[in-house]
């Protein structure tokens, strides 16, 4: 049963605990925080009963063609992605960076300190209030749902009596819009979801950083490592030879480089 969320106020039996509800969003937001350039993609935040999930729609997409034998796009993110996750009511958050072949998994304690204005709004029957928070480095403006009864929101935001429907900061780096909501009556499994989680290798900050960096420093090496024969194919689809090794290394890092505008600042990494 799919929803379009702001279209009308579902009965409190809809939002039932025991069940997956899936919410995805709209997310707008500088690749290059230099650039006025936006990139707009699609983000499933899936509530189980026991975990919640936050993640590209690429892994959805993928999931579901390779369950019916269908190849999936080579210009899927799968392998340059992250999946947030975390246990209900526990601000202990987990992070898989997936870089290629390698899956780093980033433990982080993480918490909003809200301030609940009483300045509301109506979206369709939803009545919206705002919160204001400083996290990451960032300031951001929140309107949420009492009416749909979690307190998620999308990447790490969580801890407003009701669900994040609109979430911006004040720089325009990024703006995140809750767009459809859907009630999943049996379990949801992700294949690539559930791998990541299986094989991502806990990292403390440090080593996070440095694992980064090396991957900059050398993307093409990092990639190829384990990889036998002298040629091989990026997530994007680019075939990688002896001829252009050099060249698609240089584009790589100028791409990390250049692309460098984490939700979270504390985060960002400094490439030299």
């Amino acid at each position: 049963m799919k929803k379009t969320v702001l279209i009308a106020v579902l009965s409190a039996g809809f939002w039932a605990q025991a069940q997956t509800h899936r919410f995805i969003y709209d997310v707008v937001y500088k690749k290059d925080p230099a650039s006025e350039i936006l990139t707009k993609e699609n983000f499933h935040l899936d509530i189980h009963p026991d975990r919640t999930d936050y993640y590209q729609r690429d892994f959805f997409i993928a999931d579901s063609l390779i369950s019916n034998n269908i190849q999936f796009p080579k210009d899927a993110k799968l392998n340059t992605s992250t999946i947030v996750s975390h246990k209900p009511g526990e601000e202990m958050y987990n992070e898989y960076d997936l870089l290629e072949n390698t899956i780093l998994k980033l433990q982080t304690n993480d918490t909003q300190n809200w301030k609940l204005t009483n300045e509301s709004k109506k979206v369709k029957n939803f009545t919206l209030q705002k919160a204001t928070t400083h996290y990451g480095g960032r300031e951001w403006t929140a309107w949420f749902a009492k009416e749909i009864p979690f307190q998620e929101g999308p990447y790490k935001f969580h801890g407003l009596p009701g669900l994040i429907i609109e979430l911006y900061d004040d720089k325009s780096n990024y703006k995140f819009e809750l767009v459809k909501s859907t009630k999943l009556d049996k379990p949801v499994k992700n294949m690539f979801i559930d791998m990541a989680k299986q094989n991502g290798v806990a990292t403390p900050w440090e080593k996070y950083k440095s694992t980064k960096l090396a991957f900059y420093e050398s993307p093409i090496n990092f990639i190829r490592n384990g990889i036998q024969g002298d040629q091989f194919f990026l997530n994007d689809g680019t075939q990688v030879n002896a001829a252009n090794r050099r060249e698609v290394n240089e584009r790589l890092k100028e791409t990390i480089k250049k692309y460098n505008n984490p939700i979270d600042l504390g985060k960002k990494i400094n490439y030299k």
